[in-house]
């Protein structure tokens, strides 16, 4: 795969249609790894729609391979070629684990920091990073729909994902949240989540959300009864309306770590599906009725 450098090399050098890229943050002051997969296509009118994926070292291969194989099939699916924008660590292979535990959560409480393993708080300068400094270097570089943006994340990533989500919804277009860490914080997303249910709904990105059937253990059953997973999910149901758009599944048989590759070929669907009547016709099904 060719890399480049985008502090001395304006042209990004594709081989076998991928190429990857450092770039150091203003915002983190991390280094990151940009991976990226064009499609061996055109661009549609409007651009290459994008998908933004994070743990991009852990996933990129996948997600690549999973594009390369639903391309020659997508327009029989209501799909646009994709463009993936993996985010991940130089000089890892599969997860940075210090850094995307800071880059991913938001600040806790000192209580919960004091307890924690890990530094964390540093997803608004992450999602700075995101929107003010990587995303304007892929809009330079390629033919990109900026009307069509998604976001990726599992574990820390979905907790990442939903945040901004409540935070800076208009900044994506469609979210994607695979087995998001609720747990965080006693729960600190529960807020999140009822502060936006009380807002007026206006026109909502769309919002995916994903969970193993076999997801056991772990930080999550830390949690006090009165943050159940279920009911945040239902919550969203709940406000499902003409003016947003939910889906919620359980990946059967998946366990927290399988359910990131799992809801990969999701991911790639929901990111690259026309509009709404095509991306309703590949995920709306009867277990999407309204929760009860």
């Amino acid at each position: 795969m060719a890399q480049t450098s985008t502090q001395n090399q304006s042209k990004i050098i594709f081989q076998n249609n991928q190429a990857q890229f450092q770039i150091k943050s203003k915002n983190t002051g991390h280094d990151y790894l940009i991976q990226i997969y064009k499609p061996p296509v055109a661009p549609p009118q409007h651009g290459y729609p994008v998908l933004y994926i994070l743990d991009g070292n852990a996933t990129f291969p996948s997600a690549a391979n999973i594009a390369q194989s639903i391309g020659a099939g997508s327009a029989k699916l209501g799909l646009d070629p994709l463009m993936i924008v993996a985010v991940g660590y130089p000089q890892q292979k599969t997860f940075d684990v210090q850094k995307r535990a800071y880059d991913y959560t938001p600040k806790p409480s000192a209580e919960f920091q004091a307890q924690g393993k890990y530094k964390y708080g540093g997803a608004d300068k992450f999602i700075n990073f995101l929107n003010d400094e990587l995303k304007p270097e892929i809009a330079k570089q390629f033919p990109v729909n900026s009307q069509q943006q998604s976001l990726y994340g599992h574990s820390f990533g979905g907790l990442l994902v939903l945040y901004h989500f409540f935070q800076k919804p208009d900044a994506f277009q469609r979210y994607f949240a695979a087995s998001p860490s609720l747990w965080f914080d006693q729960g600190m997303l529960f807020q999140q989540l009822n502060h936006w249910q009380s807002q007026k709904q206006s026109n909502s990105p769309m919002l995916l959300t994903t969970v193993g059937t076999h997801e056991q253990g772990g930080p999550r059953t830390q949690l006090d009864n009165k943050f159940n997973e279920t009911d945040f999910f239902k919550a969203l149901e709940n406000k499902r309306s003409d003016q947003f758009t939910y889906w919620h599944f359980y990946n059967p048989a998946e366990q927290h770590i399988t359910n990131l590759y799992a809801s990969l070929p999701k991911a790639l669907m929901f990111a690259s599906c026309k509009d709404l009547e095509s991306c309703k016709s590949l995920f709306d099904g009867p277990s999407q009725q309204p929760a009860k």
